[in-house]
């Protein structure tokens, strides 16, 4: 039966897309069997694209049944071309569960995605598993980094990666205790922190460091920073003002050398709750983009741009409001990408609960909405973008889910404005 929801569901996305009226060349696929199938990362390829996410390995007892406790979600990795056919797909995690979150092509074809493995006893824990594989999707290298200890019940799970010169910095999230504990350093087990592994071409471990507040830490992204090192944003719930002025959670900046050790911190917010989306890294400073509200409340989109000296003022920070006629929506931001010259392709979702829709839109270079360029599609169910690019033909390409009932494939969308 999940199989047969998949085909009603493509039938009413394709048929009830609410297109804004100056998109053309609209280009939309699926990817995936049943049960739980998402898109969380798109890069470009050389003529098409490399998805990562997650793809559920179905058990058939019979071939029009599906049972969902023998089946196992897996790191999966899509080779597509320009025009959205796969051209290989791949899942990767042996005999455990696990999940791709963020995927980057290498200069000679070769793929490499990180993420996370679950274990199968309890209590469940993840660890860091990171995949290379050539251009074809065949495996080069895989490898998990489990905990130090056979008693350490901590969780570590990967969030990105970029290239160095010795080879790849992960970005990652822990919850393992770090002492000494104060009022300004050191984790409580069980609260998250930032987590930086630095590994070798061969995925050797270099060295490990953590650092966050005594609170929760959740890095998101790291990019190169405009003068070396690399700059990271996290989501936080330590405030440098009064709550009255900075509450709930907020937006961590934070450069990090080389080695892996952050060297300066910044945090920024003043509303009840932020939530840290993505960024871009520009030659005078940062385009921050994020959330403001929690997931089942009313959300909307900001945008900060930080300049080169992240202590100084914001150039400016505003929320993005986008309306339906004169209904202001509620919606979430999961993604930032440059586009075109000086403008941002913004991607995520409209909605909350059990129904929401793709949500595509432009801002210019002072964080201003671009009249006439929005994209809202989906149909019934739960439709959402995780990842965005563009590409030299200003196409823009966005990876997500798009879900009916309990089941969910992966979408792409491809389109111009």
């Amino acid at each position: 039966m999940a199989r047969k929801y998949f085909f009603i569901l493509m039938l009413i996305l394709l048929s009830s897309c609410e297109k804004n009226k100056n998109v053309n060349e609209n280009l939309l696929k699926f990817y995936g069997d049943a049960l739980e199938d998402i898109g969380y990362s798109v890069a470009r390829a050389d003529n098409g694209y490399v998805i990562a996410g997650q793809l559920t390995e179905v058990h058939r007892p019979t071939q029009n049944y599906i049972l969902p406790s023998s089946s196992s979600r897996k790191m999966g990795i899509i080779r597509t071309n320009d025009d959205g056919n796969a051209l290989w797909q791949k899942s990767f995690g042996d005999k455990l569960p696990s999940v791709g979150t963020k995927a980057i092509v290498l200069g000679d074809g070769s793929v490499i995605c990180v993420g996370y493995v679950i274990d199968t006893v309890p209590p469940f824990q993840r660890n860091i598993f990171i995949v290379k594989s050539d251009g074809e999707g065949n495996p080069l290298l895989q490898k998990i980094y489990k905990r130090p200890r056979v008693d350490d019940k901590s969780n570590q799970y990967a969030t990105d990666i970029v290239q160095t010169s010795e080879g790849f910095m992960v970005l990652g999230v822990t919850d393992a205790e770090r002492t000494p504990i104060s009022d300004s350093a050191g984790n409580v087990a069980g609260k998250k922190d930032i987590l930086f592994l630095r590994i070798s071409n061969t995925l050797e471990v270099i060295s490990t460091y953590a650092t966050g507040f005594p609170g929760d830490d959740e890095a998101v992204a790291i990019k190169p920073d405009i003068n070396g090192g690399f700059i990271v944003l996290a989501t936080t719930t330590r405030s440098n003002k009064p709550a009255a002025e900075q509450g709930g959670t907020n937006i961590l900046l934070m450069r990090v050398n080389d080695q892996g050790t952050d060297t300066e911190q910044r945090i920024i917010g003043g509303k009840e709750n932020e939530y840290a989306a993505d960024f871009e890294v520009m030659n005078d400073g940062y385009m921050i983009t994020a959330t403001i509200g929690s997931e089942g409340t009313s959300q909307t989109g900001y945008v900060w741009k930080m300049p080169v000296n992240i202590h100084a003022s914001s150039v400016f920070e505003d929320d993005l409001e986008i309306l339906s006629g004169s209904v202001k929506l509620s919606y979430s931001i999961s993604a930032i990408s440059r586009y075109k010259t000086s403008s941002f392709v913004i991607a995520g979702k409209t909605g909350t609960g059990s129904t929401s829709s793709m949500l595509i839109f432009i801002i210019d270079g002072e964080g201003s909405l671009v009249l006439g360029k929005s994209l809202i599609t989906g149909g019934s169910g739960i439709q959402a973008a995780y990842d965005v690019i563009s590409d030299e033909n200003d196409n823009i390409i966005a990876v997500g889910k798009n879900s009916y009932e309990s089941n969910s494939m992966i979408s792409l969308l491809k389109f111009r404005f």
